[in-house]
């Protein structure tokens, strides 16, 4: 179970401006201060706004959850923000969205804190990672939180890494961070859609974070990506956070369709050439998608020369699954594959994929498309598979 500061007082704030606007008009402030609490609903009870000679302002605005501050440099440019608020029910990010259009920063720095948690706790929040698989639990300082919310299906929280990034959790469990999930999706896109020949219409199980999406859209053969997603709520998430998923979402290719991917896959008959398989661990809704009476709707989905790709679980923490999957698809496709990918976030590290088709050789690169990736390069399409020898021993 994840645990981030339960017990907190309240949260800290610190933001800095630079390349402002702006930063020597009272007024300018007085008016940023008065809508931006307004916009952040929280309740102001005093404001005070002082010029100073030759140049720079300083405001305080007491308010019912605690203060927000200012002072400003106008000859640097610079301006220090100072934001306190007890409780969870204002809305930070409004509150610095209206003081950026009104100071017009070039570079924003932005620190959040959880204050009065313990004594251990008082510079950051903490969130552990409890992978049931998982030998030890994974603890990430949380510089600031984004989102926490429970959806209709799943415990969703998005917080800030001092040096990771961004780190999206469902459920208790890393999803992703800015630091390498670069490897995770790309391995999960590019090696299917270059083995097909001609990739046109591609279907995106589970990936609300439309990663994955944002992938496939690189292959110019590409018209169409449906993105099969049960929970709404990460959509969203990744279109307000994550500028890669909004131009993605935003495409006029894309189709999202949110809803269980068991009843939504049923709905395509021979029609397209990838199904890429972005699920969360196999628990709870998503256990199903990883048995075989999923696949079978896949197979029937697929076109003739269709590729199935599915991330596959750690062979360290998951071997029964890594095993069970790969099975399952080569009892039911012509040829099945197993690809890997390291990475560092992900309990066990050494990720699997298994990739399936009704005949294609999954190993042979059939197109050399320009992608602008970290990782993958259609030149270096077969190292990404585990040599048959090395896949006989992992499987055993």
């Amino acid at each position: 179970m994840a645990e981030i500061a339960k017990s907190a007082l309240g949260q800290h704030t610190i933001c800095e401006f630079w390349g402002a606007t702006n930063l020597d008009s009272p007024e300018i402030t007085e008016r940023a201060f008065r809508d931006a609490v307004e916009a952040g609903k929280a309740t102001l009870v005093h404001l005070v706004v002082h010029q100073f000679a030759p140049q720079g302002v300083s405001a305080v605005a007491v308010i019912a959850e605690s203060h927000l501050s200012i002072h400003t440099w106008p000859e640097l440019g610079y301006a220090a923000i100072d934001y306190f608020t007890c409780g969870n029910h204002v809305d930070v990010d409004a509150i610095f969205d209206v003081l950026s259009k009104a100071y017009e920063p070039t570079d924003v720095v932005r620190h959040q804190m959880m204050r009065g948690t313990s004594p251990e706790d008082s510079t950051f929040g903490r969130f552990e990672e409890r992978e049931p698989a998982s030998m030890y639990h994974a603890t990430y300082p949380v510089a600031r939180v984004l989102e926490n919310r429970r959806t209709q299906f799943q415990d969703l929280l998005l917080f800030e890494h001092p040096t990771a990034g961004k780190v999206l959790t469902l459920d208790g469990i890393v999803q992703m961070t800015d630091v390498d999930t670069y490897v995770y999706h790309e391995v999960l896109t590019h090696p299917a859609l270059v083995a097909h020949p001609n990739p046109r219409t591609v279907a995106v199980v589970g990936g609300g974070d439309a990663f994955i999406v944002a992938e496939a859209l690189k292959h110019d053969t590409v018209e169409k990506v449906y993105l099969l997603e049960l929970d709404s709520d990460v959509i969203e998430i990744a279109r307000k956070h994550y500028p890669v998923a909004a131009a993605a979402l935003a495409d006029p290719r894309v189709e999202v369709r949110p809803a269980d991917a068991f009843a939504t896959i049923a709905e395509f008959d021979d029609e397209l050439d990838a199904i890429l398989v972005d699920l969360t661990d196999p628990i709870g809704q998503a256990a199903r998608l990883f048995e075989d009476p999923f696949y079978a709707l896949c197979e029937k989905a697929l076109r003739a020369e269709g590729i199935l790709i599915a991330q596959t679980e750690s062979v360290h923490f998951h071997p029964q699954t890594v095993k069970q999957c790969y099975a399952t698809l080569a009892a039911r496709f012509a040829r099945t594959e197993l690809l890997w990918g390291s990475i560092a976030t992900y309990p066990g590290a050494f990720w699997t994929f298994a990739m399936a088709t009704k005949g294609l050789d999954p190993t042979v690169a059939r197109r050399m498309p320009q992608l602008d990736t970290q990782l993958y390069s259609p030149e270096a399409h077969s190292w990404f598979f585990v040599p048959p020898p090395v896949r006989a021993k992992l499987l055993a």
